[in-house]
């Protein structure tokens, strides 16, 4: 019984510590930036660089395949606020907009 309740006791305490890492990130379309502009699905690069007005505190780029066309893509990570943004360009476009909450 006290094995029982001592195994039980660790995965109380190994799940309550994975649960207070654990982030959830979610899909925007736009970004409002510390000076008040827009930044959406759609606009380009240097739509991007003008109206954000900040370097990104991370850059990642990677490619990847499909049918024959080899693609590249760049994520930009932006801290705005207590937001982190994800802006990722393919083609010189922003396809997508992740934002996580800073912890």
């Amino acid at each position: 019984m006290k094995k029982i309740l001592k195994i039980s006791g660790y995965l109380l305490f190994i799940f309550a510590i994975g649960t207070s890492y654990a982030t959830a990130a979610t899909e925007t379309r736009t970004i409002r930036t510390e000076n008040g502009q827009l930044v959406s699905l759609g606009d380009s690069y240097i739509q991007l660089v003008q109206n954000m007005q900040q370097s990104p505190i991370s850059v990642r780029n990677y490619e990847w395949k499909e049918g024959r066309k080899q693609l590249t893509a760049s994520d930009y990570v932006y801290l705005v606020g207590n937001t982190y943004y994800t802006v990722t360009i393919v083609d010189n476009v922003i396809k997508k907009i992740v934002w996580d909450r800073k912890v």
